[in-house]
């Protein structure tokens, strides 16, 4: 089977690759673990696991199973997600629930880390309490740049999120993890990801 890198694994693939990154960065790197043990944890068959594995090109198997640390170094090197690359991010609109993301160290133990935070009330911004510098919007364009900042979390109001997501995309953005309650359109060498409660209780209702 031909080996292909993690942007031509089909989105199913590609998120469970990311799961089971997060799943084995909480086991023992000594142990080892099956796909029968995987499909325990997460519900996957066992040969939807291998296979995912195999696509990408993942040589740590054994007969009894895997080593967790040898596939866990395996997943984040297919994922680009190594220690000695930061991948810089930035949240755009601090309401509650931006609020709520970057106050939970969610990305605590990951390569990605929130950089700036972006929102439309200056009053907001001088507020708030961040572990990184909050502006006002006019100075996203600037900031971003200067920054080098690649990826943003987008926590606006629907009517605004279009707009700003143009101008993210404008200024160098590559991806976009979209919270708010419409589709974002996107370049073609850009990606959106998008993060909706209600989608995702209507898939587990139709499944």
């Amino acid at each position: 089977m031909k080996n292909v890198t993690i942007s031509e694994l089909p989105e199913r693939s590609r998120r469970r690759i990311v799961q089971l990154t997060q799943l084995l960065s909480r086991i023992p790197e000594a142990q080892t673990i099956t796909s029968a043990d995987i499909e325990k944890m997460t519900g996957w068959t066992s040969s939807v696991i291998r296979r995912d594995i195999s696509l990408i090109g993942c040589q740590c198997g054994a007969t009894k199973g895997y080593n967790a640390g040898k596939l866990l170094k395996s997943l984040k090197d297919a994922l680009g997600h190594t220690e000695t690359v930061e991948k810089k991010c930035c949240i755009v609109g601090l309401g509650k629930l931006g609020e709520a993301l970057f106050s939970s160290n969610l990305l605590e133990g990951t390569p990605f880390r929130i950089s700036a935070g972006f929102d439309a009330s200056v009053n907001r911004t001088e507020v708030l309490k961040a572990s990184f510098p909050l502006y006002p919007t006019p100075e996203l364009e600037t900031v971003i740049k200067s920054e080098g900042i690649k990826y943003a979390i987008l926590t606006v109001p629907d009517s605004e999120a279009q707009k700003i997501a143009d101008r993210l995309f404008a200024c160098g953005i590559r991806g976009i993890v979209n919270y708010t309650g419409i589709m974002i359109v996107h370049p073609s060498d850009s990606a959106v990801e998008n993060v909706s409660l209600i989608t995702a209780l209507s898939d587990l209702a139709a499944s």
